[in-house]
């Protein structure tokens, strides 16, 4: 606050100049506080004090208090001042709690144990109460000035601009993203309020809808401006309209994603009279396979079986699970136990490992697939249970999420409604060439592959370009096991894509297995013994026909395989 007689500080901004000689406000005031951190308090509470003075300030007689609401003004001391400690006008000092986590070093750590509100703190001078700030719904009067300020988990308390004091805490104070050690408001400042990628991962490139609420937090109106969202070197633009201090707007964008690996999402937009853009950090975006990632997924259990989720690693040295997060559309993160996964090597999380145990054990004598091939299923404690159907205004049963430390969505899994007989049959994974994947109901016969290959993954061995199809077994015997056939081929370079159906021997068409417009390279593309209608096919010959197409679309190169099925 600035005392009568004196200009406000440049810093200040268009701070408010009360003329009251009544009483004199405290030089150094709390400027801003974190009391109720996203999860755990421990290390991330802070609070922030600033010299709104013309002169530097000794430290020493300081001293920050707490007051819990439900005792009253019962003040208990937190911090104080070291005397020949000097706070420069217009500088900071951080006091953050023990084992900081913070980007930003504090200037003190102590314990803090703030608590969420109603609460609040203070400063004393030599046992003279400088200034009080009351949070969240205070009615003790002794414990505020005028009116209690706001608090909002996750988000800080701060003052509007920076130093104001009014003698109200409701009125100087509001809740924003937490800058400790920095400026509270900035002139100009476009905040995300939340943001929401569809689809959450890619396996490769492609095009990813970004829905953004962005807010101004700056102390000054934003005009119309051009802004740009950007990933790993990849960008689209898009025109924002004005936004007065404090109004949100809501903005989608498409951006085609290109670069494999973690990289952030960003928007960019330069503010009026500025040379350089302000960059609003939006999230992490996955592109490509992570390190580790969702293999196959059992979200509608029957037999005791329980639900569980198969994890894969795909690093050359190994990885830690306890490392990365689990979830589901509505849930909230689990964190993964601590069991490291060799290179190559699979590991499954259950809802229940004694049930999935049981079933595993049970199976023992059955085929392979079904015996867990030597893998000791682990509990995630918290698990995210997993609808089978849809709810009320969405189209998918449910969705698993697979997070790493930094909170960015490396993998994911859209989960379809399971009835009938995908009811204790699995989600399985099926990689193809060039990281693109796919996800298909297990084949297996037992309708899982815990711990085990996946019953849909291709075998290896593909024939180069201009060679042949090949049918991988050329002979389908159900009664052996045998649950698909693994078409495989190389599309040369320079072509227009491909097309394969699957005919009966007197040529009607069985199955459109699909095609694709994708460059060159080795393709394997399963079919699983069903007709278009999802029907078993008898047995008997299909041949299995291929058009490569050129380069123009119009000419196009037959490729066929014979597969007998019994």
């Amino acid at each position: 606050m600035v005392r009568i007689g004196m200009r406000p500080p440049a810093w200040a901004g268009p701070c408010l100049l009360l003329l009251c000689a009544a009483e004199a406000r405290s030089q150094l005031v709390i400027n801003e506080f974190m009391a109720d951190p996203d999860g755990s308090d421990g290390g991330r509470e802070f609070v922030e004090l600033l010299n709104t003075g013309v002169s530097a300030l000794d430290l020493g007689g300081w001293q920050l208090q707490f007051a819990n609401g439900a005792d009253g003004p019962v003040w208990q001391a937190r911090w104080t001042g070291v005397s020949g400690s000097r706070l420069e006008p217009g500088a900071r000092f951080l006091i953050v709690d023990r084992n900081w986590t913070g980007v930003v070093a504090g200037d003190a750590e102590v314990a803090l144990a703030l608590q969420n509100g109603p609460d609040a703190i203070r400063l004393v001078r030599d046992g003279k109460a400088m200034d009080t700030v009351g949070y969240g719904p205070l009615t003790d009067a002794a414990m505020m000035e005028t009116a209690p300020a706001p608090v909002v988990a996750g988000r800080a308390t701060a003052r509007r601009p920076d130093g104001i004091d009014s003698g109200d805490n409701s009125a100087d104070f509001m809740t924003a993203l937490a800058t400790p050690g920095g400026v509270n408001f900035e002139r100009f400042r476009l905040t995300s309020v939340a943001c929401l990628v569809e689809p959450p991962s890619l396996d490769q490139g492609g095009v990813i809808a970004v829905d953004m609420l962005l807010r101004n937090d700056g102390l000054e109106p934003l005009p119309l401006m051009r802004v740009c969202l950007a990933r790993a070197g990849d960008s689209v633009f898009a025109t924002l309209d004005g936004m007065t201090t404090g109004e949100e707007r809501r903005l989608v964008m498409n951006l085609h994603t290109v670069a494999a690996g973690p990289a952030p999402l960003e928007l960019a937009w330069l503010p009026p009279g500025a040379t350089d853009s302000l960059r609003v950090r939006l999230a992490g975006y996955q592109v490509g396979p992570a390190a580790l990632y969702l293999s196959e997924v059992l979200g509608a259990p029957r037999d005791g079986q329980g639900e569980w989720i198969e994890l894969g690693c795909g690093a050359a040295a190994g990885v830690d699970m306890g490392r990365y997060r689990l979830a589901d559309a509505e849930g909230s993160w689990q964190r993964l136990p601590a069991v490291g996964v060799g290179p190559g090597g699979l590991a499954v999380v259950a809802q229940d490992s004694l049930a999935l145990g049981g079933w595993l054990a049970a199976n023992e004598t059955g085929p392979a697939t079904s015996r867990g091939c030597g893998v000791v299923p682990v509990k995630v404690a918290g698990w995210p249970s997993l609808n089978n159907t849809a709810p009320e205004g969405r189209t998918y049963a449910d969705r698993v999420l697979l997070a790493d430390s930094t909170g960015v969505i490396i993998d994911h899994v859209t989960l379809p409604e399971a009835a009938g007989e995908q009811a204790g049959r699995s989600l399985e994974r099926a990689w193809f060439s060039g990281g693109r994947s796919g996800w298909a109901w297990s084949l297996a016969a037992a309708g899982s592959t815990p711990g085990c290959a996946n019953s849909v993954s291709p075998p290896s061995g593909v024939p180069g370009p201009g060679a042949t199809m090949v049918a991988v077994p050329a002979e389908a015997d159900r009664y052996r096991g045998d649950v698909a056939v693994h078409f495989q081929f190389t599309a040369p370079e320079g072509g227009g894509g491909w097309d394969l159906i699957v005919f009966d021997l007197d040529g009607r068409p069985v199955r459109d297995l699909g095609g694709e417009h994708g460059g060159p390279g080795s393709r394997s593309v399963m079919w699983d013994l069903r007709d278009d209608r999802g029907r078993a096919v008898p047995s008997g010959g299909y041949v299995a026909a291929l058009r490569l197409r050129d380069g123009t679309g119009a000419g196009w190169t037959p490729l066929r395989a014979f597969v007998a099925v019994r």
